[in-house]
């Protein structure tokens, strides 16, 4: 359950906050380490790498990595259950524990987020396309190929025309070794990166977990399906939600291929523009609207508030833009600034969060002294490194050509971001927490404005484009959700953050290692390859060209709507910590701005509807009993998500995609 925030009366925090009521926070104790469920996690890094990248990238099927729960995991976990039930009653000393298939499913997470759609498919997509690519029309040479480093970035033209064009090999030296030290490089950057964030989630994990003891709700599905004794299964109304969400996506999924065939519709638009064509009410837009059972599913597990207030302003923004129109400030497009508004309010969430939490963090620091061999690390020691990251880090910046004042400021936005998409997943439980367009690159250039850049220092912000591109696939929440699944189970925390950062060092190597067979068999700029590798990924050097060539001024006007935002956030988070009861909380407006959650928003009404009549109707009681249910929307769902992916693998066709 959530802290109780003041003010708030026990019957309405029982209605409004409500998330998860089956097992309160405990400390079980710790067992020794499950060294099965080590094993077996980092033995199947690369199957998962290679499943990935054959929805993501080679059939383009769906996007597993941008939601918080990632499929391609859970469908791991569900087959490992299955087996393991086997197991357990015909070769019980190979059987695993339920701490073996935690640890399992949790290095699966991080080894998703760091090969995910966000993370290192942008920066394989980045290294080799600016010298390959560059033209005498698009001039790339003449604008910022000079400010590239070379031990960054591949630059052997022969060696890219393999990985391009296909019908080569990277087991060759002359294609092989022109990657080596790129790779190298940005391994090395990577490690420290990700070292850093799993020592900001120890400093904040006492605080979120065990003072305000944060609900964490998407933490409870993998926790429930990895009962042993095939606990999970035993319930009918599981049972009921995966045949209801199979049912649809069956439908669907047959319709997809044979398109006359009389399926369920699950998914469309509605295109305001059509309907009113008039202003300003076309200024509303095509608005997606789609009922994802595994989203009804996890919606189930979220606080009524932060669902409500998810629906709530995705709605509330398509009514910003009518305003915007009646105003006649639509002459910019991109006002109102949706992308750096929501970058504002993460920003503003995370430093009202911190600044409610010092005396918390201060009394942690003066404890650290104390041993406690349960802890990953010290606060004082997880502080130290965190400083020691960050300085690297900067160093790094001005090493490639960044400002040292830009580069303080860019990884200070970029960890207060982390902080917070990572706070969302703890207390809201956020399906998806993508920023397209917002993040670091694109609010330094659009305050400061790309002529005040120097094409050295803009080139050097564009490289770091690739882990901040959208943040889909991020890997610190899955960290701080590891270390509450410990908890609850009764893992050493030390184990948790030792096997996930060794599991996100081991993705990287092996995401390049499969990538560059895959792309250098089947060519990354052919018809082979479906995904978005060329077309979406290297977006981002045609975008500084456009800098380069028409540099752009510092616009003051997305200066004051960041600033309304991050005011408007920090009253209104004011107001629900002092008063309470406020059914509306900025993170649904943050998640209102992204891709994802104009997708999301119509299955998060259903949810929050069906949680809010089983509470009102039948109380908590009620709501306990449905929820296996919901649970059964998810597996379900993810079951046929498989299903329906190895299809398209082994049919070399588009099938239904159970996301997007």
């Amino acid at each position: 359950m959530r802290a109780a925030e003041p003010g708030l009366p026990d019957r309405r925090q029982q209605i409004a906050s409500v998330a998860v009521p089956l097992e309160e926070a405990v400390k079980s104790p710790v067992a020794p380490i499950p060294w099965k469920g080590l094993l077996l996690g980092f033995a199947l890094v690369p199957l998962n790498l290679y499943w990935i990248l054959q929805l993501e990238i080679v059939q383009f099927v769906s996007w597993p990595t941008i939601l918080s729960l990632p499929m391609n995991a859970l469908a791991f976990l569900v087959v490992l259950s299955l087996a393991n039930g086997v197991m357990e009653r015909r070769f019980p000393l190979l059987s695993l524990s339920q701490r073996d298939l935690l640890l399992t499913y949790l290095i699966l997470c991080l080894s998703s987020a760091i090969g995910g759609t966000d993370f290192l498919q942008v920066l394989i997509s980045m290294m080799g396309y600016p010298h390959f690519f560059a033209t005498p029309e698009n001039r790339f040479k003449e604008l910022f190929l000079n400010y590239l480093p070379d031990w960054l970035i591949v630059s052997d033209v022969p060696a890219l025309r393999g990985f391009y064009y296909g019908e080569s090999t990277i087991y060759r030296a002359d294609n092989l070794v022109p990657w080596l030290i790129p790779i190298g490089s940005w391994f090395a950057f990577t490690s420290i990166l990700i070292f850093s964030l799993l020592c900001l989630s120890v400093l904040v994990r006492q605080r979120w977990s065990e003072e305000e003891r944060l609900s964490y709700p998407l933490i409870w599905c993998p926790i429930h399906l990895s009962q042993e004794r095939l606990r999970f299964w035993r319930n009918s109304m599981v049972w009921w939600g995966v045949a209801s969400a199979s049912y649809v996506s069956l439908l669907s999924g047959i319709r997809t291929l044979f398109p006359t065939f009389p399926g369920l519709v699950t998914r469309g638009q509605v295109n305001w523009g059509e309907l009113i064509p008039k202003r300003p009410w076309n200024a509303f837009g095509i608005m997606p609207v789609g009922l994802y059972p595994f989203v009804i599913g996890l919606g189930a597990f979220m606080p009524l508030d932060l669902s409500f207030s998810c629906w709530f302003f995705a709605i509330f923004q398509r009514l910003e833009r009518v305003a915007i129109a009646v105003l006649g400030w639509d002459v910019e497009p991109r006002v109102p600034y949706f992308p750096e508004q929501a970058t504002s309010v993460w920003t503003a969430l995370c430093l009202f969060l911190l600044w409610n939490a010092k005396s918390s963090l201060s009394a942690s620091l003066r404890r650290s002294r104390e041993d406690d061999s349960s802890e990953v690390m010290p606060v004082s020691v997880a502080l130290i490194s965190v400083l020691i990251g960050f300085v690297l880090l900067v160093a790094f910046g001005f090493l490639i050509g960044q400002p040292v004042l830009i580069s303080l400021t860019y990884f200070t936005l970029y960890f207060l971001l982390s902080l917070a998409f990572t706070r969302s997943r703890a207390e809201l439980g956020a399906i998806a927490h993508d920023l397209p367009y917002g993040g670091p690159t694109n609010v330094l250039t659009t305050l400061i404005g790309s002529r005040n850049f120097h094409p050295r220092a803009l080139t050097a912000v564009a490289l770091y484009y690739w882990f901040n591109r959208s943040y889909g696939s991020h890997p610190m929440p899955f960290f701080l959700e590891g270390f509450r699944m410990a908890r609850q189970v009764g893992i050493n925390l030390k184990t948790i953050a030792v096997a996930g950062y060794g599991a996100c060092l081991f993705s990287f190597l092996i995401f390049f290692w499969i990538t560059l067979h895959i792309a250098y068999r089947l060519g990354a700029a052919t018809a082979r390859i479906k995904g978005d590798i060329i077309r979406a990924y290297a977006e981002i050097y045609p975008q500084l060209q456009s800098w380069l060539i028409a540099p752009t001024p510092p616009r003051r006007d997305a200066l004051a709507w960041m600033t309304g935002a991050f005011l408007s956030t920090w009253l209104l988070m004011s107001l629900r910590f002092w008063a309470g009861g406020l059914p509306i909380h900025p993170m649904g407006y943050a998640l209102a701005s992204n891709w994802s959650m104009d997708r999301l928003w119509s299955s998060l009404l259903v949810s929050w509807l069906a949680k809010l009549t089983l509470l009102h109707l039948g109380g908590m009681r009620a709501y306990n009993r449905a929820l296996p249910f919901f649970e059964g929307l998810v597996v379900g769902d993810t079951v046929m998500a498989t299903f329906w992916g190895l299809t398209g693998v082994l049919l070399k066709r588009q099938t239904f995609s159970f996301w997007p």
